[in-house]
């Protein structure tokens, strides 16, 4: 390796390093305080950077909980994929439970994730474009099911995708109005009963996965 390669690598190693104290600073900070009382120059102080460091990195706050909901969407596609050998709708009830548990992680981080979707025009449209993209994954399982004959009679494919979704967000509301909720107990119910009724054969599994 020569000087300049070894140089560059040392500073892609110090962007990711930058990068990853900046995530947890944003995250320390939101589930601590919320969206709105975090601030940039917080959470520069609480990385340990100066404020224009933030900037090299993200073009705003809501860029950083993007950056996070990009994570935890990643995820569930990584879960998608592993679960894709033991069928389409697995690999379904995999992608929606995954979102499940990154979510239950930190109630707090996901209420004030949750807010800033709604209350931020930015944060909305980056969390649309996100879940469009992990519907779109289940509604290409949903229809490879049902073409497997996998699905009841008379059972949409994209109402199916899109029901296993709203599965997912109205567990996570209801685990943000209720602190004492297991959000992975009713998500797991939930996609339980959508796959069991959608399901030919039935689909039923006593706890989510691990």
């Amino acid at each position: 390796m020569s000087e300049s390669e070894a140089t560059e690598t040392r500073r892609q190693q110090r962007a990711r390093e930058t990068r990853a104290k900046l995530f947890q600073a944003a995250t320390e900070l939101i589930t601590q305080q919320g969206y709105h009382a975090t601030s940039v120059d917080r959470i520069a102080a609480r990385a340990g950077v100066a404020k224009a460091t933030f900037f090299v990195h993200f073009g705003s706050k809501a860029e950083i909980i993007a950056a996070l909901m990009r994570i935890q969407t990643d995820t569930a596609r990584e879960a998608r994929t592993a679960a894709l050998p033991d069928g389409p709708i697995e690999a379904m009830r995999a992608m929606v439970e995954a979102l499940g548990r990154l979510a239950a992680r930190s109630k707090t981080l996901s209420r004030g994730v949750l807010a800033a979707t709604l209350e931020s025009e930015e944060i909305g449209g980056a969390a649309s474009a996100l879940f469009d993209e992990v519907l779109a994954d289940m509604t290409e399982d949903a229809h490879a099911a049902a073409q497997a004959g996998l699905l009841a009679p008379g059972v949409e494919p994209d109402a199916l995708a899109s029901s296993l979704l709203a599965s997912y967000f109205g567990a996570l509301l209801t685990s943000s109005l209720k602190t004492d909720t297991d959000l992975n107990a009713v998500l797991a119910s939930l996609v339980d009963g959508t796959l069991r009724g959608a399901s030919r054969k039935g689909s039923r599994r006593t706890k989510p996965r691990e």
